[in-house]
């Protein structure tokens, strides 16, 4: 494969997402890949998110009951143990959707199996960076949350009386808190998905140690600085882009469809109701096929519109690397089929000119001439 620039990577990158999760178009098959692209970013970072309860001990030390603090200290832990454990079966799915993206492959189980020993070291480095990450953002996030709680209570008016001169500045800090937050989790996301991108290759193919596929990310990045940056300035940007455009796709198509839904069960409804039905075992009814509608609907549509824009996502980041690294793009050309022929065409007739010479007069030798 030759090298390409980032901006090349866009159409190969769109053609083998369609191969891999369209061609052909099975509704079990495409939501199952779908479903393994989008489980398999849980895996990206590791925050041990659970812990920020711990947090609340200072507050919870002046009600001076010990069986709450020591309930809260084992839950948080519990969690954090549960969360740990969902996080490395997420990081191992890497590598498996990593080998289906590349070989084509229909089956996410024998992937699995095939790269147990290279996802403990993996999910090993992840999680001690994230957790040296939250000890770092521990105290100032600590100190936001406290004064968050402040914040709160001076944003409560009471009724009949106007905003306290300080309720705006309040209102602000929240939001401003908020987008930092969210700025920083970004952030995060992004570093820790380029790394992907980068190291998970050279782990998966040769099993080379998280050591050597540092130093070859580094080696490039020092080789091709300026296409780098284009690279992670693109995938930021095409990750926002596919983010958002799929979901208020499938927020649209799912509030049609919940509303065509639902007209269809309120007149199956109001002609139970006039058939006697109770309206109690109606309501209860109406109420479970919501639940149902929901869960189903959205555990299953979600997964077929945000699965093609992260497959797209790894997709490119493949296509960007395959070339800089000869047998992962052999992989990607040999995984690739062939482009069909080009439709074969009569030979053309030969060439007659326009309008075509009128005919000559009956028994000319020389038809067409005056």
């Amino acid at each position: 494969m030759r090298i390409l620039s980032a901006t090349e990577c866009i159409t190969p990158a769109i053609e083998r997402t369609k191969l891999i999760l369209f061609s052909p178009f099975r509704k079990g098959r495409t939501w199952k890949l779908c479903a393994t692209a989008y489980v398999s970013t849980m895996g990206v970072m590791y925050l041990p998110f659970p812990l920020l309860y711990l947090a609340l001990l200072p507050m919870l030390s002046r009600t001076g009951s010990k069986p709450l603090i020591v309930g809260v200290v084992i839950a948080a832990l519990l969690l954090t143990a549960l969360w740990t454990w969902i996080f490395h079966l997420c990081s191992r799915l890497q590598f498996a959707y990593f080998d289906i993206v590349v070989n084509r492959g229909e089956f996410v189980a024998p992937a699995w199996r095939k790269y147990r020993t290279q996802a403990l070291p993996w999910t090993g480095i992840k999680i001690l960076a994230g957790s040296i990450l939250t000890l770092l953002c521990a105290i100032p996030l600590t100190a936001y949350v406290r004064h968050l709680i402040p914040a709160f209570k001076s944003m409560m008016i009471a009724t009949g009386q106007p905003p306290p001169p300080h309720f705006f500045r309040a209102v602000l800090s929240v939001y401003a808190g908020e987008f930092v937050l969210a700025l920083g989790f970004g952030a995060i996301y992004l570093v820790g998905s380029i790394l992907t991108s980068f190291l998970l290759p050279s782990l998966a193919l040769e099993n080379t140690g998280i050591r050597e596929a540092f130093r070859r990310m580094t080696e490039l990045i020092h080789r091709e600085p300026g296409e780098f940056a284009i690279f992670v300035l693109l995938k930021a940007g095409l990750g926002v882009a596919a983010y958002i455009g799929a979901t208020v796709i499938w927020e649209i198509v799912f509030l049609l469809v919940t509303f065509l839904l639902g007209a269809i069960v309120f007149l199956f409804g109001f002609l139970l109701h006039l058939a006697g039905v109770p309206t109690v075992v109606l309501t209860v009814l109406g109420v479970f096929l919501a639940v149902v509608w929901y869960i189903v609907g959205v555990f299953y549509s979600l997964m077929l519109a945000i699965g093609p824009a992260w497959t797209f996502l790894d997709t490119y980041a493949l296509y960007f690397l395959g070339g800089r690294y000869p047998m992962l793009g052999d992989l990607l050309d040999q995984s690739t089929p062939p482009a069909p022929p080009l439709p074969a065409y009569p030979y053309p007739a030969a060439y007659a000119g326009y309008p075509p010479p009128p005919p000559g007069p009956v028994g000319d030798s020389n038809p067409g001439t005056p």
